[in-house]
């Protein structure tokens, strides 16, 4: 058995961390039970529903619906969406503060594993790894983005207005060509099963289109809003996922790695305003 002490650790994967959609089954247990070489999951245990969580090899963040107190004990069965085995282990929950995120799990909870077997430490380690090298893709675009706003924000934001000022034209365009494309072949369809003349077609026309109009704003008006909401919760969960991440790595941190990431990111802050701008 392998005990994985995430403070004495500086193994730099074991601090890397993913957003992974898990079903995440756990227990409060006491400290005794630890010691079992083998966590032993009953079906009574406590679960959550398919969501992200906030996964390392040394550690995991999520969210639930009881509070739970630093130092408590969990036997923990995390079993991921993509298909990766399940993983048991025991944890030490280290902290565990309210969110506004979620109504229904009002609690973020960040606990460390403790005495978990090689197996599913190495599992862990691959799967971590390989999604590692992906958000690397993704962080160097974000990155990119951010520096080039940060270097000529008046070029991006110009360059940015633009391209949406053309998707825009290039939208209404094809909306228009779309409605004149269906009207001329309803005017002819009309014309050819009821031989009417023009005026008579253009009222047929129209009154045809026009319920197809109103019925599209209304499926529109139902859509939106409870889209914008579903957005709405998921930023907020995303950042205030993000937030118990950064409040996650800040605790393992020592003091010296504390004090020395406050000096740089106040020195960068202090180049950017006196030499940036």
């Amino acid at each position: 058995m392998d005990k994985v002490n995430m403070t004495e650790n500086k193994n730099r994967r074991d601090f890397f961390r993913i957003y992974e959609e898990a079903n995440l089954f756990y227990k409060k247990i006491d400290e005794q039970t630890v010691i079992e070489p083998y966590p032993v999951f009953e079906a009574t245990s406590s679960s959550i529903d398919p969501e992200n969580v906030n996964l390392s090899v040394t550690g995991i963040a999520f969210t639930c619906e009881n509070t739970l107190k630093k130092g408590d004990y969990l036997v923990m069965k995390i079993v991921l969406a993509s298909g990766v085995k399940n993983i048991m282990t025991y944890a030490k929950v280290v902290y565990c503060k309210k969110s506004t995120a979620d109504n229904l799990r009002p609690y973020f909870v960040g606990a460390h594993f403790i005495d978990m077997k090689d197996q599913y430490r190495d599992l862990l380690a691959k799967y971590v790894d390989k999604k590692r090298l992906q958000q690397r893709w993704v962080h160097g675009f974000i990155l990119a983005a951010i520096l080039s706003v940060i270097a000529a924000p008046a070029t991006i934001f110009g360059l940015l207005i633009e391209v949406l000022h053309f998707l825009l034209e290039l939208g209404l365009e094809l909306t228009h060509l779309a409605f004149e494309f269906i009207e001329s072949n309803l005017d002819h369809l009309i014309e050819h099963l009821f031989e009417t003349d023009l005026h008579q077609t253009q009222v047929i026309v129209f009154y045809i289109i026009l319920p197809v109009f109103i019925y599209g704003l209304y499926r529109l008006w139902r859509v939106v809003p409870s889209f914008c909401l579903r957005c709405k919760k998921k930023q907020l969960t995303y950042w205030s996922r993000m937030q118990a991440s950064l409040l996650y790595y800040w605790q393992e941190q020592t003091l010296f790695n504390k004090i020395k990431l406050v000096v740089i990111g106040v020195a960068v802050i202090t180049a950017y305003v006196f030499f940036g701008i």
